[in-house]
């Protein structure tokens, strides 16, 4: 007869110890995302931590998740700054000029990550929109007070379940 196993004892709090390190940067920057994208007070603010981060001789002593997601959220206003301050630097040799140059010109915009997976929408069609009408009142009957928070990511998600690639940017600037 074989023998019962011995059940495992995890201690779940050094588990949590370990890990919130690590991916509570990540659900700051979710957070602060979120918040960038309900109000415009807050976009604001996260476009000029995000410049002001640039700059080396500033810290703000920000978490590191509200850094990112600002940075994220106005990546071309950031990259911007950041020419400045390379022309601003009169004694910098042309070949590390060149090497930043370099290095700017490989870093993808907000819509390089986000729109390729995504085709251009295609407006003319009467089933897309009677599908987006319908995600829409879909989204509003189970959104309920949430609806502008969640809304738009909640009729992308239905709009693919339907067959039709709708952009996020796209129902934000057309429906919100």
């Amino acid at each position: 007869m074989s023998k019962k196993k011995e059940p495992i004892d995890i201690n779940w709090t050094k588990v949590a110890e370990l890990g919130m390190p690590v991916l509570g940067p990540f659900v700051q920057g979710a957070m602060w995302y979120g918040f960038l994208n309900i109000d415009k007070r807050a976009q604001a603010l996260g476009r000029f931590i995000a410049v002001a981060e640039v700059v080396p001789a500033v810290d703000l002593n920000l978490p590191q998740g509200v850094v990112l997601a600002s940075m994220f959220d106005s990546v071309e206003e950031a990259i911007e700054i950041y020419d400045k301050i390379v022309e601003s630097i009169s004694d910098l040799p042309d070949s590390i000029r060149d090497l930043l140059k370099d290095i700017k010109e490989t870093i993808p915009t907000k819509e390089d990550i986000i729109d390729p997976v995504l085709d251009p929408v295609k407006e003319q069609s009467h089933q897309f929109q009677k599908a987006l009408s319908d995600c829409v009142g879909n989204a509003k009957d189970n959104l309920g007070i949430s609806y502008f928070m969640l809304g738009p990511a909640w009729i992308v998600s239905c709009m693919l379940q339907k067959g039709f690639s709708v952009p996020l940017s796209y129902v934000k600037e057309k429906l919100f």
